[in-house]
């Protein structure tokens, strides 16, 4: 299973599906595929699944923080999808839940 998959939607967004680990191993060439995607596509919005996602460490983290950069260098909307509840918490820990779209500010 490959660990990427990028998606050029209709009406301008880019999905960004991540699958398995997303780790120190990996992360390197996912980061750099999602920049360029983003810089070929010029999208009006970025849209990261992580539904099918098992494991995320800091470094996935990473992927995530930069992928947001890149569509915000881009003004583009960024969002973050269908995360497990592991991943969830991690994100909630790390005070990125509510920066990615996942949570309600109270």
């Amino acid at each position: 299973m490959q660990a990427l998959v990028l998606t050029p939607g209709s009406e301008g967004t880019l999905g960004v599906a991540l699958c398995g680990e997303v780790d120190f191993t990996n992360a390197a060439p996912i980061r750099d595929a999602i920049r360029a995607a983003v810089a070929d596509e010029h999208p009006v919005a970025v849209l990261v699944d992580l539904a099918e996602v098992t494991f995320l460490d800091s470094s996935g983290i990473g992927v995530l923080v930069t992928a947001m950069k890149a569509a915000q260098d881009a003004q583009a909307t960024f969002r973050v999808e269908h995360p497990s509840p592991k991943v969830l918490d991690q994100l909630q820990m790390t005070g990125l839940a509510e920066v990615f779209g996942l949570v309600t500010p109270s």
